[in-house]
C-alpha cells in the first residue's frame, strides 16, 4: 500500500510536506574546514574509507546488480533514522526542488496539479487563473506526452521536470480524456505561477475572513494585501482560519503576527546550546476583535501564530487541540542537488509555554461534525479488493456518509465495497476502476468541504462571538 494520507490535506505534485523551518542555507562540503579539529577530520577520513570499501564490495561482488545512487540514498536515510528526530530526512533532488517551489510560492509552468494513477500522469485540477485553466485542461485528463516525450509508465518527477520551465516558453501536451475517442493536443505558454496561500472575503458587512493554507515566501505579502482590502470594506472584526494548515516558513508566521499583535514577543527559539532568540512584533497590532480557527491538523508555523494570538489576548482561539509540533528545521543543500532537513531548535509561545507534542488548547472548544472528524483519518490511495484493515473501515464509513454503501462496516474490501466505490466514481465522472486513487481522495475532499460549508460549527461560533 502507498503511504496513507489525511483526507482533508490534499497533496499536490508541485508541493511536498511542509514543516516550520528557517529556510535553506548553503554550506561548504569537505573535511578539515574551519572549526573541524584535525583528529576529527582524520577519523572521518577513515570512516569514509570503510564506507567506500563497502560500496565497492557490493558493486563488484553482490549477486544482484547494484544501483549506486539507490545504495547511497539508502545509506543517507539509514543515518537519519538513527537520530531521535522524526522531522529529519534526506531529500533527493526532485523532492528538494519541490520543497523550494512550495516555500518560494512561485514557479514557471502551466499551473496544474497532477499525480500518478497507474501508468498515467493524471491532472487533479488546473489552478485557477493559470495557463492550464485557460487552455481548457480538465480534472481527470491523462497526460500522454509533453513535447512528444512519452510519459505513459514514467514517474512523476519526469513529468514535472518537462512541464516546468522559463515563463514565456511554449510546450505541447497530448491529453487522453474520458469519453473522447482520440487524444487532444494543447499548446500552452508557460507563465510565472504563484501558489496562492491566502483566501479572504467579507462574511457580512462588518466581519472579515482570512484563510491561510500554509506559510510560504509569499504568504505575508498576500496576508497584508488581504488585510488592506478588508479594511477598505470597513471590516470591524476578523476571523483567521488556520485549520489543516501544516506550517511552513517561520519567518512568514512572525511577519503575519507583526501585523496582528501588539509590540512584544511573538515566539522564543531555543537551539542546542540553550541559547534563546526572541522574535518580536514591532507594531501596535490590529485593534479589532479577532478569532482564530484551529484543529488537530493545525501544526508548526500555524501554532506559532495561534500561540502568539492566544498569549497576547489578541484573538480567541476556537476549535480543537492543535497538532503539537514546536520544532524548527533547517534545510542544507548538498552537492548532489539534494538536501538534508533536520531539527535545529524548539520554539515557545510568547509566555514561554512549551507546546511540543502537547499542542495548543483552544479558548473555546468546538468539535467538528462526524464526517469532518472521519475525514481526518488516514486512508491509502491504492486500496482495492482483498485489502483489509482500519483504512478500509474509513473508506466504508465515508461511502456511507456519501450515500453509496449500505452494508455493515467490516474493514474488508469486498465486492459490495468495490461496487459502491465504482458507483461513486461513475457519478463523479472518474475512471471507473473500483479502486482508490488520488482522484477519489480529491473528490472525497470536495464532498467533505461542501458538507462543511453547510455545517461549519467553528465558523458559526466565531461569527456568533464576534457579532
Amino acid at each position: 500500500m502507498n503511504k496513507s494520507k489525511i483526507l482533508l490535506i490534499v497533496v499536490v505534485v508541485l508541493t511536498t510536506n511542509i514543516l516550520t523551518f528557517f529556510g535553506a542555507r548553503t554550506i561548504g562540503v569537505g573535511t578539515g574546514g574551519p572549526g573541524i579539529e584535525e583528529s576529527a577530520s582524520d577519523e572521518l577520513t577513515e570512516d569514509l574509507q570503510i564506507f567506500e570499501e563497502v560500496v565497492t564490495l557490493l558493486e563488484t561482488e553482490h549477486l544482484d546488480e547494484i544501483d549506486r545512487n539507490q545504495l547511497l540514498h539508502g545509506a543517507f536515510e539509514g543515518m537519519i533514522k538513527t537520530l531521535d528526530d522524526p522531522e529529519a530526512s534526506y531529500l533527493a533532488r526532485e523532492e528538494y526542488e519541490n520543497l523550494m517551489v512550495q516555500t518560494r510560492g512561485t514557479y514557471g509552468g502551466v499551473g496544474i496539479e497532477v499525480f500518478i494513477d497507474g501508468d498515467y500522469v493524471t491532472i487533479i485540477s488546473p489552478i485557477s487563473g493559470t495557463p492550464g485553466e485557460a487552455a481548457g485542461l480538465s480534472s481527470g485528463d491523462r497526460i500522454i506526452s509533453v513535447d512528444g516525450t512519452n510519459l505513459v509508465g514514467e514517474d512523476l518527477s519526469k513529468a514535472v521536470e518537462l512541464m516546468r520551465g522559463e515563463p514565456g516558453t511554449d510546450l505541447e501536451l497530448e491529453i487522453e480524456r474520458l469519453g473522447v475517442d482520440k487524444t487532444l493536443n494543447f499548446e500552452i505558454t508557460r507563465e510565472e505561477i504563484e501558489l496562492d496561500t491566502v483566501e479572504y472575503e467579507m462574511v457580512n458587512d462588518r466581519l472579515g475572513y482570512i484563510k491561510i493554507t500554509n506559510f510560504a515566501g509569499t504568504t505575508a505579502k498576500e496576508f497584508e494585501a488581504a488585510l488592506k482590502n478588508l479594511k477598505q470594506e470597513n471590516m470591524e472584526a476578523l476571523i483567521i482560519d488556520l485549520r489543516n494548515n501544516p506550517g511552513g516558513l517561520l519567518k512568514a508566521a512572525v511577519q503575519i503576527a507583526d501585523l496582528l499583535i501588539p509590540e512584544g514577543p511573538v515566539t522564543h527559539i531555543e537551539d542546542r546550546e540553550r541559547v534563546v532568540e526572541t522574535h518580536h512584533s514591532n507594531q501596535d497590532g490590529l485593534d479589532i476583535p479577532m478569532a482564530a480557527l484551529v484543529n488537530g491538523a493545525s501544526s508548526s508555523a500555524s501554532e506559532v501564530l495561534s500561540g502568539a494570538l492566544q498569549d497576547t489576548g489578541s484573538a480567541t482561539i476556537i476549535g480543537t487541540q492543535t497538532f503539537g509540533k514546536a520544532s524548527v528545521q533547517t534545510i542544507k543543500p548538498l552537492s548532489d542537488g539534494g538536501a538534508m532537513r533536520f531539527t535545529v531548535a524548539h520554539y515557545q509561545t510568547p509566555d514561554g509555554r512549551v507546546i511540543h507534542e502537547e499542542g495548543l488548547e483552544p479558548d473555546l472548544k468546538v468539535e467538528p461534525p462526524a464526517i469532518a472528524k472521519l475525514a481526518t483519518e488516514p486512508i491509502s490511495t491504492d486500496l482495492s479488493r482483498g485489502d483489509e484493515g482500519e483504512e478500509v473501515e474509513t473508506l466504508q464509513k465515508l461511502l456511507i456518509e456519501f450515500g453509496y454503501f449500505e452494508k455493515e462496516v467490516n474493514g474488508s474490501f469486498d465486492p459490495a465495497t468495490e461496487e459502491a466505490l465504482e458507483q461513486f466514481q461513475k457519478d463523479h465522472d472518474l475512471y471507473v476502476t473500483g479502486e482508490m486513487s488520488e482522484m477519489v481522495v480529491r473528490k472525497f475532499h470536495e464532498e467533505v468541504e461542501a458538507f462543511r460549508q453547510k455545517d461549519d460549527r467553528k465558523m458559526e461560533r466565531a461569527i456568533e462571538l464576534l457579532q
